[in-house]
Parts: C-alpha cells; structure tokens; sequence
C-alpha cells in the first residue's frame, strides 16, 4: 500500500512539473521611451498635421525570435492641453510601409495609451499599449517594418508624434523611413522610433514532455495494478 501511494505521489508531480511555462518573448525593443529629445509626426496618409504635412513612419528591424507577436508598446507624443490621443494605424510587413503581415486602426473610446508627463516642448507623453493578435508570424533573423500612422484626437489637432528614443539611437539593426502624401522618400536619419512587440509561448521543453509521459505512465500504473486486484 505504501508503495502505492508513493507511486501515486510521484505521477502528480511529474505531470504538475510537466505543465508548460507561459513566456514572454521579445521580437524587437528599440530602447526606452525617452520624450524629452524628438518625436516624427505620424498623422497621414489619411491627416494632416498642424504644419499642413501628411506623414507615417515605418521603423525596420530584425527580429530577435520566432514567432507571432501578441502586444507591444510604443512612445506617443500629443501637443500640451490637447484631450488624450483616441485612434492610430499600425502595420507589419516585409517591405518598408508593408503590409502583408497585418494591418489595423485602434480606436480607444477612453484615450489611447497612458499619460507620463509633459516634456519642455510643449507636448504631453504617452505610452500606448496594444494587442496585435492580427499580426502573422516573424522569423528570427529576417527583417520586417513596424508602420505607425493616422494617429488623431478628439480635436483632430494634428500633433501626434512617435517618440525617437535617445537620440534615435534605437536597438541595433532599427532603421526609419517617411513617408508623406504617399511617397516613400526613404531613410528618416535616425536610428528608430520608440516601439516593443513581444509575444507569449507555452511549449513545453523536451524535458518537460519527457516529466509528463513518466506521470501519465505512472497512473497508467496504478491504475492497471487497482483493476488486477
């Protein structure tokens, strides 16, 4: 009987060691929001901002890791007094403005992103969250552009703009592009926007598999021993 138990005792906890660890995985970080240096505007194709211009920015980056990404984060600028940022464009693509591997407008009913403080240029910092359960895979080592545009407010004031992290001098390997009125006019001179994408992995390591069949061979076991009395 005591052998039994102790049988019993040991299936449960490989099967519990077995169970697969959530992860995080980062595909891209471009270094901390900074807010203070400069930020590229972000209001085209479809606004103009306050000077009359329509621009996005798509940053290239090579991807750290495999997979699909689910959320990330990136650096909002929005001209001081104006209400919170309500609506922006992403997109991922293999080419720069690209979108074949995903393309979506958020509208946040409540404000986009959350409130950091006002730099000395007149402008109110945000960090704004999002999912990105619409993007597709990334391979590690290929390149693929991350597009920010449409950024609005409520006043539709035309002030939104990416914040470039310490002087641009983002993550090895993150590049810029402009764009305005539609024209690609290449390289923005800096190193990156402000932007993270990360995603969640739940396989389980060979090791694992290996705890979680010795379990199940375990109660298989005891099991087998209980209908041959």
């Amino acid at each position: 009987m005591k052998i039994r138990v102790v049988t019993l005792t040991l299936s449960v906890l490989c099967v519990a060691l077995a169970a697969p660890a959530f992860a995080t995985t980062t595909f891209v970080n471009s270094g901390p929001l900074d807010g203070n240096d400069n930020a590229f505007f972000v209001t085209g194709p479809n606004l103009a901002n306050f000077l009359g211009t329509v621009q996005d920015i798509s940053d290239g980056f090579v991807s750290q890791a495999t997979g699909t990404p689910t959320g990330g984060t990136f650096g909002l600028w929005v001209l001081h007094g104006v209400p919170n940022p309500d609506s922006f464009s992403l997109e991922l693509g293999t080419t720069p403005f690209g979108t074949d591997l995903g393309a979506v407008t958020f509208a946040c009913s409540n404000g986009c992103g959350t409130f950091l403080f006002e730099n000395g240029l007149g402008f109110d910092v945000y960090s704004v969250n999002f999912g990105t359960s619409f993007f597709g895979a990334l391979t590690q080592g290929q390149t693929y552009w991350f597009t920010l545009s449409n950024a609005d407010d409520s006043q539709h004031s035309g002030s939104e703009a990416w914040d470039i992290p310490n002087g641009g001098l983002g993550t090895s390997g993150i590049t810029c592009n402009f764009r305005q009125s539609g024209i690609n006019f290449g390289d923005c001179g800096v190193g990156g926007e402000t932007f993270l994408l990360v995603g969640g992995t739940t396989t389980p390591e060979p090791s694992s598999i290996m705890l979680l069949g010795s379990g199940l061979l375990g109660f298989a076991g005891v099991l087998r021993r209980k209908l041959s009395r």
